[in-house]
């Protein structure tokens, strides 16, 4: 029924459509049940299809980031609608593909089964799984990274100018979605130069190496003046790193320590074997370059300077851990044992991210979306005080309701001008009025790590509760 060929194609690709399928469902998986945290909030409001262009620009670049990503997911709100599904979905689809391009690019640094078992352990990482499901650039920035490694192969071997056109662009977009991009593109440009020179100068190499080098620095124009005033920035969210941030991060890696234990182990192998094995080494190599040339050059900042070191931002070198570790399993001769291992290793991983797993490292934990929607559906009109956060969620869910600020509340307080009856969100940015507001609290109402209040003047004489609890 079935020729060889058919066969053969069968055995390659099915199995990696199942671990294809198995990451869209894990990522998937109650998908909108948690609230948009406040960094989610920023894009979803920053890529507001009601603003121009221009402002998508200025907006993210006068933050910090580069503009790539919330231009796209500008684009991607035109179509598709102005949702908060819509922002999640998107980054799930880049979750998503980054699963067969972790197999694409397994197989070209090793084999098929080196690939296959990278795609498996992508499809089932925690990491990769928590920022695939954020409304953010991470998922943006690690497959672009993966798949600029891909195009930086085929300028190597090809030297044509179609290839490095293509090479280019995605080494751009890279390096204009996060910062942390020019890690790879370094990395890949230390390669071009060693492959160039390394038996005499290859003529046609060494060009299209320069070529890609002057696209990828005429991509940076528009942002050039912005990343330098970055660059001075000393403020900072992140914390300097701990002497034990590694070993934190390997474990958060793959959810918890035994599984991190075992994948560490088959990582150690996998660096043994490569250390001696003569036809691998220029794949040792550009791992090697990929991971360390990123991590000592952020790791130096973070510890001399600014910190710019976060887990989030390691999402750039996940592929490399994956691919080591993968490598590892390889090496194990009895297809039997392998696979045992490895699905001992995804059963496990599986369990940990669905039984409510800790994300407190990866995401603040807090409730935005509950206290907006409840005002939304029950405030009639009563004057609401937030911050401006919650403006951003207001007008993501389509609400007219405009928060005044927190000042306003306070002046409005001092001045004895309140409204009748009054919202507050997140009461907790003004507890230095709390003692007059205290005697005005008619209902209060938490969430998780939030809360939302109603006030009324003359001890909320005609300001009934109008909120249920959650």
């Amino acid at each position: 029924m079935f020729s060889k060929r058919d066969k053969k194609i069968f055995r390659k690709y099915v199995p990696l459509l199942l671990i294809v399928v198995l990451g869209m469902v894990l990522r998937l998986n109650d998908l909108l049940e948690k609230s948009l945290w406040y960094d989610e909030v920023f894009s979803v409001g920053v890529s507001n299809p009601n603003n121009s262009l221009s402002e998508v620009f200025h907006q993210t670049v006068e933050d910090v980031h580069p503009p790539f990503y919330q231009i796209l997911l500008w684009l991607v709100f035109h179509v598709f609608g102005y949702e908060e599904w819509v922002a999640r979905v998107f980054s799930v689809v880049l979750g998503v593909a980054l699963i067969p391009s972790i197999y694409c690019l397994g197989r070209k640094l090793f084999n098929e089964r080196v690939g296959m078992i990278a795609a498996l352990l992508s499809s089932v990482d925690f990491v990769l799984i928590a920022l695939s499901r954020d409304a953010r650039s991470y998922s943006l920035l690690v497959f672009f990274g993966v798949v600029s490694f891909l195009f930086f192969f085929r300028v190597v071997e090809r030297k044509n100018v179609r290839e490095v056109c293509l090479y280019t662009a995605f080494a751009s977009l890279l390096v204009n979605t996060h910062y942390f991009g020019f890690f790879l593109v370094m990395a890949q440009f230390i390669f071009l130069l060693y492959f160039s020179v390394r038996t005499g100068l290859d003529r046609r190499l060494f060009i299209a190496s320069c070529a890609a080098a002057l696209g990828v620095a005429l991509s940076l124009i528009p942002v050039l003046s912005y990343m330098l005033e970055n660059f001075k920035k000393t403020d900072t969210w992140i914390r300097k790193p701990e002497d034990d941030f590694l070993v934190e991060w390997f474990t958060l890696l793959f959810g918890n320590q035994t599984i991190a234990l075992i994948c560490g182990m088959f990582m150690v192998f996998a660096l043994m074997k490569l250390l001696v094995v003569e036809d691998r080494k220029d794949s040792l190599k550009l791992l090697l370059v990929w991971w360390f040339l990123g991590f000592t050059v952020a790791w130096l900042r973070s510890s001399l300077f600014t910190p710019i070191l976060s887990f989030r931002n390691m999402v750039v070198f996940v592929p490399v851990i994956l691919i080591f570790v993968a490598y590892g399993f390889s090496l194990v001769r009895d297809d039997f044992v392998r696979w045992m291992l490895l699905v001992f290793v995804c059963v496990m991983s599986i369990s940990f991210y669905l039984m409510s797993p800790d994300y407190s490292k990866l995401r603040i934990e807090h409730d935005l979306r509950s206290p907006v929607k409840k005002i939304i559906g029950e405030a009639k009109n009563v004057p609401v005080y937030a911050g401006a956060i919650y403006a951003g969620y207001f007008n993501i869910l389509g609400s007219s309701i405009r928060p005044l600020p927190y000042e306003v509340l306070i002046a409005e307080l001092t001045q004895k001008a309140t409204p009748p009856c009054f919202y507050v969100i997140d009461i907790d940015q003004v507890h230095d009025e709390s003692e007059r507001l205290t005697k005005m609290l008619v209902e209060h109402v938490k969430y998780q790590n939030n809360s939302i209040a109603l006030y009324g003047v003359k001890e909320g004489h005609g300001c009934e509760p109008v909120i249920n609890g959650p």
